[in-house]
Parts: structure tokens; sequence; C-alpha cells
């Protein structure tokens, strides 16, 4: 139900902002993309931690501030703006790594410093191995792939920052479903294959989307006189352009991705859960 919710103000908010696209409605566009991955993160997550998983009421939270960074990142391009979400970016990064390593024992309180520095003295400097190796070997790269863009942002300041934050949603979204599915091979689990079918479509219908979404016919960015420049003829139905495609390809793909997420473990369902390995 939520999402479909999330299709829903995605598919209205999109709307509004192709009437008359600007650099300061896109995030009408942008803002149910970030609400979908991270909802989709918190889904995946779910399967194998429902009892350390954030309460509705703390990942709401967490995406309503997302959404107001978002606002002022429209409003606000300075340097200082960029320090600031970088120093916010990497904390939040080692807060979420810290959670998922230790299982959700790194709560959010005053404590929090120093039950990590605890974690890391018994874990890393008096053991000669990480505990969970091949959770500490993701980890490891998920916060190499979020502090370098943390650092990209403060050193290139890019324009675009709906954009910008967007694409770090949906890496690392990418990154965890990635390591879900590989482990979920190592451990010998095998999805129905309905749910292989449909991984197999979303990869192939995100390729086809993602070449007419780079195969710009407009530019908002640009006076309208110098974005007509760069039209070309409909490609399908002598009615639809590129981007008419990409938002029809890119709904299926969304379409096969919720399938294959909200059927991954249901091959497990009759199976007791004190034998479901967890990573």
């Amino acid at each position: 139900a939520v999402v479909s919710t999330q299709s829903t103000g995605e598919g209205v908010l999109s709307a509004s902002y192709h009437v008359c696209p600007t650099g300061y409605n896109f995030q009408f566009d942008s803002t149910f993309m970030y609400l979908m991955s991270g909802l989709l993160m918190l889904k995946i997550y779910q399967l194998r931690h429902p009892d350390v998983n954030p309460h509705a009421y703390t990942a709401y939270i967490f995406l309503s501030l997302t959404v107001l960074i978002e606002v002022v990142g429209v409003y606000v391009q300075t340097i200082y703006f960029w320090i600031f979400f970088g120093i916010l970016y990497v904390v939040a990064t080692l807060y979420f790594t810290s959670h998922m390593y230790y299982m959700g024992v790194i709560s959010l309180d005053c404590g929090i410093f120093g039950r990590i520095s605890h974690f890391f003295r018994t874990d890393f400097m008096s053991s000669p191995k990480p505990l969970y190796m091949d959770r500490f070997i993701f980890l490891v790269l998920v916060v190499t792939l979020n502090f370098a863009a943390a650092v990209m942002g403060v050193v290139v300041q890019p324009s675009d920052f709906p954009s910008f934050l967007l694409a770090v949603f949906l890496i690392n979204l990418l990154a965890y479903f990635a390591y879900y599915v590989i482990m979920k091979f190592i451990h010998g689990e095998y999805p129905y294959p309905i749910t292989i079918f449909c991984g197999v479509l979303t990869m192939v219908t995100w390729i086809c989307a993602l070449y007419f979404y780079f195969s710009t016919v407009t530019n908002w960015q640009l006076p309208a006189a110098q974005s007509r420049s760069k039209n070309r003829p409909c490609i399908a139905l002598d009615f639809y352009d590129n981007h008419d495609v990409w938002h029809i390809i890119s709904s299926m793909a969304l379409f096969f991705g919720f399938v294959t997420v909200l059927t991954l473990d249901d091959h497990l369902l009759n199976k007791p859960r004190n034998q479901i390995r967890v990573f």
C-alpha cells in the first residue's frame, strides 16, 4: 500500500513539474523518489531484521529532514551549505553503517559515540579480523562510496542539488540490494523463478529507459529558444518523443522492480525463522 501510494504521489508531482520545468520545481519530481528509495531499503532490511528495523515515525522523520535539506539546497547554493551537508552526510553514513554492522546495538542517543568507540576497540583493535567479515567488507565499500560522494559535493558543488541527492539514494539502494541478493545465493537461497524473471526484466527495462533519459531533446536550464534547438522528431506513434518513452519504460521498470523486492523472500515463507540466515 505504501509503495503504491508513493508511486501515485510521484506521478502527480512529476506531472506538475513537467507543466513548466525549472530548477526550482524539479524538487516536486524528485521528492517521492527519495521516499521510494528510502522505503525500499527499509523493506529489504526488514526482511532479515524485523526486530531492529527503524520504527515508522523514525523513518518518516528522517525522510522529512531529507526533503527539508533538499529544499534548502535548491535555494541556497553556497560553500557553507555544502560543508554543512558534507558533515551531516558523513555523520549519517557512520551511524547507519554502525547500526547495520552491529544489527541495532548502536542506537541514536547521547551515548552513541561511547558505544562506537568501545566496539571499535573490542572488535578491531583486540581481534585479528572483524567478527562479521562479509558485512564488514560491504560496509567498507559503502562508507568509501559515500565519503567520496560527500567530498565531491563539497569540491564540485553541483548546481542540480536534487539530482545529486537522488543519485546518493539510488546508489545506496542498488548497493544494498546487490549485497542482499549476493548473500542469498552464497547461503544457498534461490528465489522463485517469477522473482528472477522480474529481476531480469527490471535490469533490461532500466537500461532501455536510461538510454532514452540521457538522449535529451530539451534542457530546462537553457532559454526556450536554445532548448528548442535540441528538439527532435517524435519516435513513437508520431506523438511520443524520447522523454515520453523514458517515462513509459521507466514506469514498467518500477513495476518489475517492486515485484522483485516484494517477492524476494517468498520462498522462505514456510521455513522456520530460526533456520533463516541473518546477514
